[in-house]
Order: C-alpha cells, then structure tokens, then sequence
C-alpha cells in the first residue's frame, strides 16, 4: 500500500478550548452549555451528553462562546492524560471545549474515522509522545500538533481501514451490552 507522509495541520484545522474564568466554577445543573472535559474523553469513541457532564452558566458562555465543537469534530486531549482521543456525537454540538484539549475540524484529504483510529494507534501515540513537552506538566503545544506525522493512504483506502475498524468497535461495543446485561 502506497501512502505519502503529511503532516497533521495540513489535512485539518487544530484549535485549541478554553479555561473557564478564574474564579468561576461549572456546575451541575444542565442548561445548554456542557463543557467538555479531559476526564469526557476516557474510553470513548463517540462523546455524547450524559449525566456526567457538567455546564458553564449563561454568562461564562458568552466569554467563552468561541471555543465550542461541532458534531465530528475529533477531540484531543493535550495537558495531564495526553494522548485522548474521541469524536464530537451530535448531542454535544455546540458544547464547550476545556483548554486541556484540542478539537481538529475541518478535513481536508484525510478521513475523519481514519484520522481518529491513527491517532489513538501505536503510530499515533508514538508521534503524540514525542511532540509532548514539560517535566513537570506535560502538554502536547498546538505547533507540535500540527506537526504530527501521519502516513497517509489514498482516501479510498483510509474509509474502507475506517469502516473496518468501526465495525470491530461497534461489535465490541454491542457484545459489552451484552456482557452487561447478562451481570445484571
């Protein structure tokens, strides 16, 4: 198989979140404005608003209004776990995004499946690793994002390596349902 080596800022846009305000807190009661978190990302493919999540109130929202995601978007984490890696699901369009994270958006020449499965692969994290700095404080800075190392196949080739490996995760998922419901 043929591919060409780009480097991660030339096939998508990367943008970092945003801290809250000092002194401000996120709270528990839901009201449009979930804020996604390093500790979201944890073993999930698909991020989807759930009870876990926590909001920002209406007015920290307008500060912050500018670091949001959209449905797709892959998310990375940068700061503390390194390495994170899930997909933006449709109920958290809109949500915003912490600054201890990345999202990289609009595609252009890479599949989006196939860029989320090379980054959370051995390749991936390889590459993660060596852009991460700080001996106290690790973090994975956006130049070093954006040179992030990818082999990339021609395009058909990245959705039919896709398509394979969702099928693999949605079985595993499906047979965790089932596992799940035979202990309860």
């Amino acid at each position: 198989m043929k591919t060409r080596e780009v480097k991660l800022g030339e096939v998508a846009n990367v943008k970092g979140g945003k801290r809250i305000p000092k002194g401000i807190g996120l709270i528990n009661i839901p009201n449009g404005h979930p804020y996604i978190r390093v500790r979201d990302l944890n073993n999930k493919r698909l991020l989807e608003l759930d009870n876990s999540y926590e909001y920002v109130d209406n007015e920290t929202q307008k500060v912050i209004s500018k670091y949001t995601v959209k449905t797709g978007d892959v998310v990375l984490s940068i700061v503390g776990t390194i390495g994170l890696v899930a997909i933006v699901g449709r109920t958290l369009d809109g949500a915003n995004l912490t600054e201890n994270c990345v999202k990289l958006s609009s595609f252009h020449g890479v599949n989006r499946d196939f860029l989320y499965y090379y980054l959370r692969s051995d390749c991936g994290q390889q590459e993660i690793r060596c852009g991460t700095v700080g001996a106290v404080q690790a973090k994975l800075p956006i130049k070093n994002i954006q040179n992030i190392a990818i082999n990339l196949p021609d395009y058909t080739t990245q959705e039919r390596i896709a398509s394979l490996l969702l099928s693999i995760d949605r079985k595993i998922e499906l047979n965790q349902k089932i596992n799940d419901n035979l202990a309860a």
